[in-house]
């Protein structure tokens, strides 16, 4: 057997044995959902881009009208009561961003067993201006990166593919 080849049966053997130890350790697995990204406008005009997974079942959205709205399904531990302060982290392997907001009970329009994280406004209410406009980008940067989005919190994290609808962003900029 050559060296490179040693090599990469040595990286592969300690590769599988630190997941087996990291899954031995009680560390949670990332997740993959499979599903599907949709850009819609709903009753009163105003777009979401959203993730639902094969059963229809909202996964994340985002959209704005009034304000600026975000809701994931929380990859942390179910909240013990409603409006529970709580934080996620949404990746995308070259940049990430940390969101605050609150967690919920998860609607019947989430998937079963779950609970939703929401923020509005992107957690800046007092923002306006191109300081807006700077914080929208960044974040509009972050979802259509063409990178799949990792989203944790408390450890815990699961992730979505790349977010693809046709043009979506330009559509969702226009009206927002």
């Amino acid at each position: 057997m050559t060296t490179p080849a040693r090599l990469l049966g040595l990286v592969v053997a300690l590769s599988w044995l630190g997941l087996s130890a990291a899954t031995a350790a009680g560390v949670p697995s990332r997740q993959m959902w499979s599903g599907a990204w949709t850009f819609e406008m709903d009753r009163q005009d105003r777009p979401w881009l959203a993730f639902s997974d094969t059963r229809g079942k909202t996964v994340f959205r985002i959209g704005c009208g009034t304000h600026f709205e975000l809701d994931a399904v929380y990859p942390g531990e179910v909240p013990k009561q409603e409006h529970t302060e709580a934080s996620i982290t949404i990746g995308n392997g070259r940049m990430q961003m940390d969101f605050a907001g609150f967690t919920y009970a998860g609607p019947e329009s989430f998937p079963p067993n779950t609970s939703m994280f929401n923020q509005p406004d992107l957690g800046h209410p007092e923002l306006a201006g191109e300081k807006w406009r700077l914080l929208e980008d960044r974040v509009l940067d972050l979802l259509g990166s063409g990178q799949p989005l990792t989203v944790s919190a408390e450890g815990k994290s699961y992730v979505l593919p790349p977010a693809k609808p046709s043009r979506w962003r330009a559509r969702f900029q226009k009206i927002c």
